[in-house]
């Protein structure tokens, strides 16, 4: 991992959290980042409008700026005309294009732009240009049909594209430079090398767009950056030769006004008149800009048609040949061309030659709509996604129809530029839009009134290339038919998510995450096998729906029941099968473990306890944890302790059930479970509930805030660098472990005091930390001080998140549930013994185990509660060796597997169709659903029993003497996101 890497990255991730962290609603919304873009390079366009279907102006975050996009014509017109002086070019389109554009007037802003714009400007508008391009582009016309007739004489495939772009470089390389390149009867292989070198180049400058790290690629000349210099050196070395050239035969023409009429020509003779601002490069730059704007435009949209407006309107005879034919469109038939015209307009609607461009905010402003733009921000506008909006184009907008664009009379009708925005609009509207026109229709007239052309695969669906113009990707050929008919089937490119099969080049070099990416996808390129499981996002993801974050997960999990979200080091595989679940938590058990993601994840709270290890120091505590849960005495001293705080728990709930005041339950349960576990594990009274003791109330908020901050480091890539410096969530953790280690250590030199001081009476050390002090004292090299906080701190997790988590949704479920909750009232009822005038303390005195043992349905509901809201709602185990699950998808050593409770609760596969509903189900009240099915934190805890008796022990009591509904039936209830489960209090 370099600097650069990590630096571009972090400031991704900084903006990440500050757009989750912010409740304005000032910027637009957020929903991806610019490493979607590079997921979805091969179908960006319609990435973007699936977006832009649900918001029509939204941001992708960017490491810099903000990075808006929006199909709103008010928002077009606004960066365009209203506010244009604001809106430019700007740092971010110069760095990405000036090494192939240079300062040509498609890279630049203020005076070297109004300079090319008003030099272009007269160019284009002077009859002699239009005359001399008119007859380049008939001649031109005519050349490409001959070459059409040789593959309709042998009926052979052609790529159309191809021999378009050909033909369109003869032209705009006759009209620019007064030369003939021949690029259509590749008589000029140097003409042919620059072609292919210019547009290898533009598909590099386009990666620039989603790749952020091709600067430092640029730097090391690595990658796509290497093979773009390279071409760039190709234009470069070709177009100085065309301008010295022509700078020749301009001295040897001397006042022969023809030669004079192409584009170069004028502005050479402007380069003699200001030579210090009008150099060589210059030359080049603007002459560069001029083949992108004529070359690509044209190519990508000569191939709409009518053939019977071409029969009416221009007067040639029926046997004309291709010369005659094309000698007699002038002008006035162009102009009269009213539904081709309609027609290309249609097309450019749906394919657009720039599918999507942007403008540079100069300083701070707000869009139409009340949305905030920083000086700095980029905002793209989106030709290709525009045209298929529904609200723009009505229920029609993805189908051919250009009789849209017709009056009832047959007439042409523009509509604004902001709404079709193909040739932008405003100042910076395209000076070339009418000669594209006239191009296009030339080209159209001549070869729809000699050819029929139709696809020669009916069935191959035609897609995009994703380069700065849109042009079909290589594969659409047509064919010559005797039938004189129009057909159009084009297809619109699928919109079903797919991985980028993208070169090599240009994914050599990026880091982190791009270079997971493009491991996948060579190996998807060259396999065809599914040897990996399906890769259904990114680490960033993760991110961005954090708040959701198990609810996202589930959503991929009901597409894909194993799959792959890309990381930088390795492979995070999710998984809701249990064959899979049960292979890497039984199967193969030794071959999968905690491993150094998670105990580098969460060791700096939980140390080397029983959740973070594995090996030796995991059997050692496992062995201890086994003996002290198993014995009669500490279930005899836990029950005791689960009624007594049961007990006081039914007083406190009393004084708001007699003022008829609302509480928050899961509070009242963390303290009392947060009671229970410090009796139980350290021996010591917490009395959280009371609320008497201070210190305890605040080790408990410090040890919650460590929880959520650990589990942010599980989508946090960069917090090791946060730690380093000491900054940010980090820097926070940092002061609440020492809150809690101070708590801890405190508590285990009390205890030890208090064990000294009754060394003789055995009935005062039932508690779990006076059977590990015993142990420490017969192994103390091995049971430091530290040691014993990091096994209590697990007991702690263990014991109270997990019970307070689960009967806080368990009361939830059975308030939405009310006869569940009077079922469980009445077993109570049956069960237990006791009067029923009998007090709390009286009542929570006869629970004893063969009561608990009868209650099937608490137990049942429980379950249920504990299906829908596990505990740990995610977990994980690390390969520790190559490893094939259950399926064939192959693991990596190294690679993570992550099971998922929560979604896997919610799985129909496993459930069947009412998975969602809270119910009671045959398997639970048989005690006989796989725990593997649904495996919370306890199908192989050791504390699993003694949760369920503390869970019951507290449903009993409760539900004995109350009857619960929620404050709120319309409030929408959310989780938590953190180590266990938590009930959002705030959402």
């Amino acid at each position: 991992m370099d600097l650069f890497s990590i630096v571009g990255l972090l400031l991704l991730a900084t903006r990440t959290w500050a757009a989750l962290n912010s409740n304005r609603k000032r910027y637009p919304p957020v929903v991806g980042t610019i490493f979607h873009q590079f997921l979805n390079f091969r179908r960006l366009h319609d990435y973007h409008t699936q977006l832009s279907l649900k918001h029509k102006t939204f941001r992708l975050l960017s490491p810099l700026c903000h990075q808006i996009y929006t199909t709103d014509p008010a928002v077009v017109e606004y960066i365009l005309k209203t506010n244009f002086d604001n809106y430019g070019k700007g740092w971010y389109n110069y760095g990405n294009m000036k090494d192939l554009f240079g300062d040509g007037i498609f890279a630049v802003d203020g005076d070297k732009w109004r300079h090319q714009r008003k030099l272009a400007s007269f160019g284009f508008s002077t009859k002699v240009l239009r005359e001399f391009s008119g007859a380049i582009f008939k001649r031109n016309a005519v050349k490409l049909a001959h070459v059409l007739s040789t593959y309709a004489t042998s009926n052979e495939k052609f790529d159309m594209q191809d021999l378009l772009m050909k033909s369109t470089m003869d032209s705009i390389f006759r009209i620019g430079f007064g030369l003939e390149l021949n690029c259509l009867d590749d008589s000029d292989n140097h003409g042919s090398e620059f072609a292919k070198a210019f547009d290898a180049s533009n598909e590099f400058i386009m990666m620039r767009y989603v790749n952020a790290l091709w600067k430092v690629m640029r730097f090391l000349n690595i990658g796509g950056e290497k093979t773009l210099k390279s071409k760039v050196k190709l234009v470069d070395d070709f177009i100085y030769k065309l301008i010295r050239i022509r700078v020749e035969e301009m001295s040897s023409e001397g006042s022969d006004s023809e030669g004079k009429d192409d584009i170069l020509s004028r502005f050479l003779e402007e380069s003699r008149k200001d030579p210090q601002n009008i150099d060589l490069k210059y030359l080049r730059d603007i002459i560069l800009n001029f083949v992108i704007a004529g070359k690509d435009t044209t190519a990508a949209h000569s191939r709409e048609k009518i053939y019977q407006e071409v029969k009416e309107v221009i007067e040639a005879s029926e046997d004309a040949a291709f010369d005659a034919f094309a000698e007699s469109i002038g002008d006035e038939p162009l102009n009269k061309m009213h539904y081709l015209h309609a027609a290309l307009s249609e097309t450019l609607r749906l394919y657009p030659a720039v599918p999507l461009e942007n403008k540079v905010c100069f300083s701070d402003d707000i869009l139409p709509g009340g949305y905030n733009v920083r000086k700095g921000d980029i905002v793209f506008y989106q030709p290709y996604a525009m045209g298929r909006m529904e609200y723009l184009w009505g229920k029609d907008a993805e189908i051919f129809r250009p009789e849209r664009w017709l009056d009832d009379g047959g007439v042409f009708q523009p509509e604004s530029p902001y709404k079709f925005s193909a040739f932008q609009a405003g100042p910076r509207i395209c000076l070339g839009k009418e000669f594209a026109y006239r191009q296009m229709k030339i080209f159209a007239a001549v070869l729809l009134r000699f050819f029929r052309f139709k696809l020669g695969d009916e069935k191959k669906d035609v897609e995009y290339r994703t380069t700065v113009t849109l042009h079909v990707d290589h594969g659409l050929y047509l064919q010559k038919s005797n039938l004189w008919i129009l057909k159009h089937n084009y297809k619109q490119p699928s919109l079903t998510p797919s991985l980028p099969v993208v070169s090599e080049d240009v994914l050599a070099g990026l880091l982190l995450l791009a270079t997971c990416t493009r491991a996948v996808l060579i190996r998807s390129s060259s396999s065809s096998s599914s040897r990996y499981p399906p890769v259904a996002g990114t680490v960033f993801h993760q991110a961005l729906n954090f708040r959701r974050l198990h609810d996202y997960h589930t959503q991929l999990s009901r597409k894909h029941k194993t799959f792959r979200l890309l990381s930088p080091l390795c492979h995070h595989i999710y998984t809701v099968d249990p064959t899979v679940v049960e292979h890497i938590l039984k199967g193969n058990f030794e071959n999968y473990g905690k491993g150094w993601y998670n105990y580098t994840n969460l060791k700096d709270l939980f140390g080397d306890g029983i959740f973070v290890v594995d090996g030796d120091k995991w059997r050692h505590q496992r062995k201890l944890a086994s003996f002290g849960f198993s014995t009669k005495a500490i279930k005899d001293f836990s029950g005791a302790v689960f009624r007594s705080n049961a007990a006081k728990l039914a007083h406190i709930i009393a004084s708001y059930a007699d003022s008829n005041e609302k509480f928050e339950i899961q509070g009242l349960f963390m303290k009392s479970t947060m009671d229970s576990i410090f009796r139980t594990a350290f021996g010591v009274e917490l009395n959280c509930l009371g609320g008497s003791d201070h210190a305890g109330s605040e080790f408990a908020k410090a040890f919650d805030a460590s929880g959520e901050i650990i589990t942010l480091r599980y989508i946090n890539v960069f917090w090791k660098i946060m730690r380093f410096l000491n900054i940010g969530s980090e820097a926070t953790l940092k002061k609440k472990i020492k809150v809690v280690d101070d708590f801890v250590y405190k508590l285990i030199h009390l205890r030890i005091q208090q064990i000294s001081s009754t060394a003789n009476d055995s009935t005062k050390n039932e508690d779990i930390l006076s059977r590990f002090l015993e142990e420490s004292k017969k192994d103390p090299q091995n049971m430091s001080l530290k040691y014993l906080r990091d096994i209590m701190l697990n007991l702690v997790l263990a014991g109270k998140d997990s019970t307070a988590s689960t009967l806080s949704w368990f009361f939830y479920l059975i308030c939405k549930n009310p006869s569940v909750q009077e079922k469980i009232y009445q077993e109570v009822m049956e069960v237990i013994e006791a009067s029923e005038d009998a007090a709390f303390d009286v009542f929570s005195r006869n629970i004893i185990d063969e009561s608990l043992n009868n209650m099937h349905y608490l137990h049942a509901a429980l379950s249920e509660t504990l299906r829908l809201y596990p505990v740990a709602p995610i977990d994980n185990k690390v390969c520790f060796s190559d490893d094939i699950l259950p399926g064939g998808y192959i693991v990596r050593k190294g690679d993570i597997v992550f099971y998922q409770p929560y979604a896997m609760g919610r799985m129909e596969c496993l459930w069947g169709e009412d998975a969602e509903i809270f119910r009671q189900r045959g398997g639970w009240m048989m005690m006989a659903s796989s725990s593997l099915k649904a495996p919370t934190s306890w199908s192989e805890n050791l504390r699993k029993e003694v949760a369920y008796r503390q869970m019951k022990t507290f449903a009993a009591v409760l539900l004995r003497f109350f009857k619960f509904k929620l404050g709120d039936e319309k409030k929408v209830v959310h989780y938590k996101t953190s180590t266990t489960l938590l009930v959002d209090e705030e959402g």
